[in-house]
């Protein structure tokens, strides 16, 4: 009988991906009760053969591949969770390395039955020496730190309960039962021209989990790597994961609130400097400068979504289903595509996607 079930989507990531399966397979215990699901998001690199490479060399593990690319994190998370047979769900992102602690510490945490929620530290692996102005990047909080735009964090070396906010996507362990009582994930990592579609993804799963008191413990032994690419090391990744961040607020505003406000006076006043001196941060950037050129972005990612959705009756409908189980989006997102701008690598998600003209 499975226990636990980990569930990993992935799409074009086939290097970082074979990396984390054999980390996983080097960690699990070919008697152990776990089984390790691939779901591939319509990867059109080595994804499936990869797959069955690594199932060639540990064939005693229970490895189950799955293929649906409908765009979006959303699908590999549901496909995953109604594909699996453990009680235990445990979602990995596809570039990250287990520590040799993470399965006897996973197993350690959900050991008290009134844990419903586990995460652990997820510490940085970097491709190239990361920037200067990284190390201000990192904010200190309850006895740890973190790093939002990477996805790292850590509280240290204790067992304690947390807030169940503070456990991501990346190491993500949950009880079926609390995962179906709180009606699973929201939309999450929808690709760019689609971004009208996006939610907050493991954050309203999580917020749910809070909302209800639902026991959330950090475990230090559910440790792992997250692989750092040098693309995301660079001033234009934070942007546009400030944009990114933007929607996603804006996406749970919206169901906190059940609709969508009016533009207010405030909006209207409010200046918006969409370049601010963004050449010369390009090239010789501060921390300072991050953080504004993230925070630039992250408005523009908020009004971008709320005009989005004051706009579109059917947008808001998408916002506030109570549960996305039926993981299809919406009629018509094909065709929504080739109406969008796409942007080249120089340019910024504001020149795409500014703040409408008042």
């Amino acid at each position: 009988m499975t226990d636990i079930s980990i569930i990993i989507p992935t799409l074009n990531r086939v290097r970082a991906l074979s990396e984390a399966l054999e980390s996983a397979a080097r960690v699990i215990d070919p008697d152990d009760p776990v089984e390790i699901i691939i779901v591939d998001n319509g990867s059109v690199d080595r994804t499936a053969g990869a797959c069955r490479e690594i199932k060639d060399r540990f064939p005693k593990h229970d490895w189950r591949y799955f293929y649906d690319e409908t765009p979006g994190l959303l699908t590999g998370r549901h496909l995953g969770a109604r594909e699996a047979q453990g009680e235990i769900l445990t979602f990995l992102d596809d570039d990250v390395l287990l520590a040799p602690s993470w399965l006897e510490a996973l197993k350690d945490a959900f050991s008290d039955p009134d844990v419903m929620l586990v995460g652990g530290p997820s510490f940085p692996r970097y491709e190239v020496e990361p920037p200067s102005w990284l190390a201000g990047q990192w904010v200190e909080f309850e006895g740890g730190r973190r790093c939002n735009p990477l996805s790292l964090i850590d509280f240290g070396r204790a067992k304690k309960e947390v807030d169940a906010t503070y456990v991501w996507g990346l190491n993500f362990s949950i009880r079926r039962t609390a995962f179906e009582t709180c009606k699973g994930f929201h939309p999450d990592c929808i690709p760019k021209p689609l971004q009208r579609y996006q939610g907050d993804g493991e954050t309203g799963l999580a917020e749910k989990i809070k909302r209800r008191g639902l026991k959330t413990l950090y475990h230090p032994g559910v440790a792992l790597q997250h692989f750092i690419p040098a693309l995301r090391l660079t001033p234009e990744s934070f942007e546009q994961r400030g944009f990114y961040n933007g929607v996603c607020s804006s996406y749970s505003n919206i169901r906190s609130t059940q609709a969508v406000p009016p533009r207010s006076w405030k909006d209207r006043l409010r200046p918006i400097k969409r370049k601010f001196e963004r050449e010369r941060i390009l090239r010789n950037p501060t921390t300072e400068d991050i953080r504004r050129l993230y925070a630039q972005a992250y408005l523009a990612g908020f009004q971008f979504h709320q005009d989005e959705v004051r706009n579109d009756e059917k947008l808001l409908e998408w916002v506030l289903r109570p549960d996305y189980f039926d993981y299809r989006l919406p009629q018509g997102w094909e065709d929504y595509v080739s109406e969008v701008p796409q942007r080249s690598p120089a340019q910024s998600c504001l020149d795409v996607y500014p703040p409408k003209a008042l």
